[in-house]
């Protein structure tokens, strides 16, 4: 067996800008397929067969699979970073290699036994003892591959390990029969992937054993392996940011053209369009999430599960639905995009300012701001996408008021250049982040509640006008408590001075456990409450107190 084999099972949480690239890489070779099925005719019963049979599985057997059934079409693997040189991805390639010609891993085969441990040691000796068995019997050979004869010597296998290692082995076979074999693997990238300068045989980091006779030394396609370099005429596989977002633009406005006859869709609906298949994916993570919390499919051997799918019929049914009403559903998306354009632009920026940097001290702090904002992301953003985005951002906008004037409203809670300079901005730069909206200081004597509020003008008199807007927003929002938390003492806002506390003109109930009963459950009608006054706080001065 291969120490080093990665299982041919994954389920990796990426950082939130490689999952999203990821994501949309997906929706794309989604959209291209249904594409070419919808110009033999959508109105033919072959065209709805094809989306009740195809769909695509996020980050299972590889970052994301098309299947037909229970049957793997193709593997596509992604990368997000910008390394053109194929040695560059050689640790990737290998994996991929070793899936196809079927490398069984020590990580796939432990994975078929409990280990109960009494001792410290245990769980090494037990593996120890179930790779001799496998060796020594000759069930795999050197390079990780089944022996032919692995079904008539695993009969000489010790009875303890014998029946987990037999069923392990066939699920392997069955797996490697319906994924790896018949499938075609694409390498997808945000840049061109150039040509290796030497066979691929000679490639540092590749196993040679696993290349050997390529009808082209240099390529990997007679393997049905493809790289960029290969041009395959599927899928366009060197996509940056910018050209993904192009091609998703032209597949959806193509689709909503054949879907929608004699209508004419905007540069905007197309937007929106796109926005609610992106809410597709996102809502297809948090339900593998549940998947994998749940442990749904823990009753079943570790390589016969699967994970939750997004058929092509979702795909379709969304592109078939009316977004120019401007209902509740609208308004999401509308927040939802801007949103995403605000977090994306704080991502490439901080990017920008760092990397042509030679500091050691930029690198770390830009790691850290990323690791920051992605936490954030996760952990509380995501909980309102991607259907109650419009929560979320009444809660960083608490003063802006809904009226008749709708569209103004959400333009306003969702401005992105406020979102970045003021919410994001303050959020990269907590040292600590709490796992909810609200921080509190090193004590946890005060709670701090960030928003977009800005005071931040050079004359007086436009501060004072703006602080007295704000009061009355909040004022007038007062009776919707969802909007400011429950025991906030400052609403962290942009001012001029970094030192400014400033009434913010409103009373929050704080709920206090009487003292009696502080060590036991307390009944709602068991709480006493207080009054106290909320104020505004300058971020640098609330930043001061949160990290201490």
């Amino acid at each position: 067996m291969v120490d080093s084999v990665k299982s041919v099972l994954h389920d990796a949480t990426p950082s939130w800008n490689g999952y999203n690239y990821q994501g949309k890489v997906g929706l794309y070779v989604c959209l291209e397929n249904i594409l070419n099925e919808a110009q033999c005719g959508v109105g033919l019963p072959s065209f709805n067969v094809f989306l009740g049979e195809h769909h695509i599985e996020y980050e299972w057997i590889e970052d994301f699979a098309i299947k037909k059934g229970s049957n793997y079409l193709s593997l596509h693997q992604v990368k997000h970073k910008a390394d053109n040189r194929f040695k560059d991805h050689a640790e990737a390639i290998t994996t991929i290699l070793n899936r196809k010609n079927g490398v069984l891993s020590d990580t796939d085969i432990f994975k078929y036994f409990t280990f109960k441990v009494k001792v410290a040691g245990d769980t090494a000796r037990l593996k120890a003892n179930i790779k001799s068995e496998i060796n020594d019997h000759k069930l795999i050979d050197g390079n990780g591959l089944l022996d032919r004869n692995w079904k008539v010597n695993v009969l000489s296998v010790n009875t303890k390990y014998r029946d987990n290692i037999t069923k392990c082995f066939n699920d392997f076979e069955l797996l490697s029969q319906k994924a790896f074999r018949s499938s075609t693997t694409y390498f997808h990238t945000a840049d061109i992937v150039n040509p290796p300068l030497e066979a691929i045989s000679q490639t540092n980091g590749i196993p040679s054993h696993l290349v050997v006779g390529l009808a082209q030394p240099k390529s990997l396609s007679c393997q049905q392996i493809f790289l960029s370099f290969d041009n395959p005429t599927a899928y366009n596989l060197a996509l940056s940011d910018d050209a993904l977002n192009i091609e998703l633009d032209r597949q959806i406005g193509d689709l909503l053209a054949l879907f929608h006859l004699r209508t004419t869709f905007s540069e905007a609906d197309v937007k929106l369009y796109k926005t609610a298949l992106c809410a597709l994916i996102d809502k297809n993570l948090v339900t593998r999430h549940q998947h994998i919390r749940d442990k749904r499919d823990i009753h079943l051997p570790y390589l016969q599960r699967t994970k939750p799918s997004i058929y092509f019929k979702e795909i379709v049914c969304e592109l078939k639905k009316i977004y120019r009403v401007q209902d509740n559903v609208y308004w999401n998306l509308v927040c939802r995009e801007n949103f995403e354009k605000a977090y994306k632009e704080q991502l490439e920026e901080l990017y920008e300012d760092m990397k042509y940097s030679t500091s050691d001290i930029d690198v770390e702090e830009y790691n850290q701001f990323i690791t920051r904002l992605e936490s954030v992301r996760i952990n509380i953003v995501d909980d309102y996408f991607p259907d109650d985005c419009v929560s979320f951002l009444r809660q960083i906008y608490p003063h802006e008021i809904l009226s008749f004037n709708t569209r103004e409203f959400y333009d306003a809670i969702s401005e992105p250049k406020k979102i970045k300079s003021i919410f994001l901005d303050f959020i990269q730069e907590v040292s600590k982040p709490s796992g909810k909206l609200t921080l509190s200081c090193q004590n946890n004597t005060f709670e701090y509640q960030p928003s977009c509020i800005d005071f931040n003008f050079s004359r007086e008199r436009r501060k004072d006008r703006e602080i007295n807007t704000v009061r009355k927003g909040l004022a007038d929002n007062h009776s919707n408590q969802s909007l400011i938390h429950a025991n906030v003492d400052y609403i962290v806002v942009n001012s001029t001075d970094s030192q400014d506390v400033i009434s913010a003109g409103i009373e929050k109930i704080t709920e206090v456990e009487s003292y009696e009963q502080a060590n036991s459950a307390v009944k709602e009608s068991d709480k006493i409450t207080e009054k106290k006054e909320v104020s505004f706080m300058d971020s640098r001065k609330a930043l001061g107190e949160i990290n201490g």
